[in-house]
């Protein structure tokens, strides 16, 4: 007879970062602190529980490793080409440095935490509907630890909006997938869908929403004649529906505080003027180069673009265009604008287009590890990888997703749920 081997079992300090990270998600739809000191929590725990052979590969394995070390090095080039802005540079180099924080995430290996962590996650989502809910019908307590619920704060309710539609997204998948709960699945979906879309005001997280649900119809596209008809025959829809939209009377404002607490709009109605103040201010924009302060977005691009067509190759330096942006905008609508409200084009103003093909082939070595996984072990957890890609590169066409901290790690997060386990080996 053979003995039997002794398998030891992990210890509680070699658990721990596994457990903390499991309840991660759960903190991102409170107070931005509560999420940074969840983080510090766990890479305390992660410092404490040893292993570093078995993390150590585990990160050497990860496909994501080289795409992210190839923006560093541009990063520290581009560094070295152009002269420093003074006071921010170093937090601006900082920023292209935030993937790093996923590999002792992606360290802690596969487990029975993921699921916990979606689970965390779907609870998160219910609770902040339910605070969306209290709000709209002026009960919710205006404390600090509900203050993104009750008042706009910039990113972090924007960060909302897209929390509850990649938490829609994944619910969705996770009601096709799983046969249990069904009822219940179908109740806590769509709670958090009619939220999103009544309660956040979030014009970029209800496209999301329905976009992550496309990609969820049109999983196994291939090009049949029917497939193209369908959207060809949306696309048609959905051209005739924007081109009506633009014949329209302009609303009384395109303000959502103003629609809210001036002229009383709730709900959809708030939703379907924000939908048609876009369509306006595009048109607007396209024949006067004129903007209002809800749409001055467009007026960041064009400027923004207008720089970057300046010096393409190398870009014009890490944390400089904040001082070149507010010169160029002198006098403008856009003037204090902080960021250009999209990655692609601050990747490429400050990186150049080799900062820019670097922010692609990560995103894009995403999508590439989630159809390996599609056929492996790791097949359930492939259509959230998919669903968390889309959304980050289409929230990055109108946020700072990786420039902001408040974005950037709550993406980091959840990227490490679906992403953990999964190495070069993958099948």
């Amino acid at each position: 007879m053979h003995p039997i081997p002794n398998v030891q079992e992990p210890t509680w300090r070699q658990r721990l970062p596994a457990q903390i990270l499991s309840y991660l998600p759960l903190t991102l739809f409170f107070q931005v602190g509560l999420m940074y000191a969840g983080l510090l929590t766990f890479l305390l725990a992660w410092c404490c529980s040893g292993e570093w052979s078995e993390k150590f590969a585990r990160i050497k394995s990860s496909i994501l490793l080289w795409p992210v070390v190839a923006l560093s090095v541009i990063s520290i080039v581009i560094g070295l080409i152009h002269p420093h802005p003074n006071g921010e540079f170093a937090t601006a180099w900082l920023h292209y440095q935030t993937y790093w924080f996923l590999f002792p995430m992606l360290s802690v290996g596969s487990g029975n935490w993921q699921a916990s962590a979606v689970r965390y996650f779907f609870i998160g989502a219910v609770i902040a509907a339910s605070l969306f809910y209290l709000n709209s019908f002026g009960v919710l307590p205006d404390i600090k630890l509900f203050k993104s619920y009750v008042l706009y704060e910039g990113n972090k309710s924007i960060l909302l909006g897209l929390l509850l539609a990649i938490a829609a997204g994944w619910m969705l998948h996770e009601w096709r997938v799983h046969q249990n709960f069904k009822l219940l699945r179908f109740l806590s979906f769509a709670y958090v869908v009619i939220a999103l879309v009544l309660c956040t005001k979030s014009r970029t997280a209800s496209l999301l929403f329905v976009l992550l649900s496309g990609l969820l119809v049109f999983r196994n596209f291939s090009f049949r004649w029917w497939q193209l008809l369908a959207i060809g025959g949306l696309f048609l829809v959905a051209i005739f529906f924007i081109s009506r939209v633009a014949q329209m009377p302009a609303p009384v404002t395109c303000l959502a505080k103003e629609m809210q607490d001036v002229y009383r709009m709730r709900g959809v109605q708030v939703l379907i003027n924000r939908g048609i103040c876009t369509v306006h201010q595009v048109r607007d924009f396209g024949q006067t180069q004129q903007v209002s302060e809800d749409g001055m977005r467009l007026e960041l691009y064009l400027n923004t673009w207008q720089m970057v067509s300046e010096s393409p190759w190398l870009g014009h330096g890490i944390g400089n265009w904040l001082p070149m942006y507010q010169q160029k905008a002198l006098g403008k609508i856009s003037e204090k604008m902080t960021t250009p409200h999209n990655d692609y084009l601050l990747y490429w103003f400050e990186l150049g287009l080799g900062g820019l093909l670097a922010l692609l082939g990560i995103w894009l070595m995403q999508l590439r590890i989630a159809r390996q996984m599609m056929h492996g072990e790791h097949r359930q957890r492939a259509m959230l990888l998919s669903m968390l890609s889309i959304g980050m590169m289409f929230a990055a066409c109108f946020n700072a997703i990786l420039r902001d901290g408040v974005f950037a790690f709550a993406m980091l997060i959840l990227l490490a749920i679906p992403l953990a386990g999964v190495g070069k080996d993958i099948r």
